[in-house]
């Protein structure tokens, strides 16, 4: 691994060259500014500052986006980003209410009331039922399924819409019977919501600004 300091834009960045064990070379620009090119080992770091030279303009496009959404303050909740006073006003009663003490307990609450009832429902008709279910800060999940039949899903979830988070119950009920995403996997969790792939490109989509 290797990091370099190149100017994009009007500014400097740090940027980093990763080998690794791998044919396919990557570049990825990270919700929190990291700029990470990936490529196989037989490739040089020279060719890799080149390949990041000329795409200098796409990365910096990329900066502005999420240096312009890290800005943003506010709460999100159910797939909407409200003001601290909106937010309050229109959801939380209690008037001693504190942002930085309170909410992830309050978010956990909110979520395990619309996980059971979700669950309760698609366990039903998919016939299908955890042994447990836990809610975490995830890093890099939003449901986990394990085969001990425990499904772990991510905290920060219930700051998606409503239709987002059935689909992640279903999703991994799913996996308590097919623990991959195979075709008939797919298949499968189909007959119970429909078209769940723009639900999974949803959260690729805008999961950044959810799960920081």
């Amino acid at each position: 691994m290797k990091k370099y300091t190149l100017t994009i834009g009007n500014k400097e960045q740090e940027i980093v060259i990763i080998k690794k064990k791998k044919k396919n070379i990557s570049l990825q620009v990270k919700p929190n500014l990291e700029v990470i090119l990936s490529i196989p080992t037989n490739v040089s770091y020279s060719y890799g500052l080149e390949i990041i030279k000329n795409k200098f303009e796409w990365i910096n496009e990329k900066i502005e986006k999420y240096s312009a959404l890290n800005k943003i303050e506010g709460v999100y909740y159910l797939g909407k980003l409200y003001s601290y006073g909106v937010f309050k006003e229109t959801w939380i009663k209690d008037l001693k209410f504190d942002f930085d003490r309170d909410l992830e307990g309050w978010y956990f609450i909110q979520l395990k009331n619309i996980l059971e009832s979700y669950i309760d429902k698609y366990s039903k008709k998919m016939s299908l039922y955890p042994k447990k279910i836990n809610i975490k800060t995830l890093k890099s999940a939003w449901g986990i399924c394990y085969s001990s039949g425990t499904i772990t899903f991510n905290l920060n979830l219930i700051k998606a819409p409503t239709e987002v988070i059935e689909y992640l119950v279903v999703h991994e009920l799913g996996h308590l019977k097919y623990p991959n995403h195979s075709k008939e996997y797919w298949n499968y969790i189909s007959k119970f919501i429909e078209n769940p792939k723009s639900y999974r490109k949803w959260l690729k989509d805008n999961g950044y600004k959810l799960n920081p």
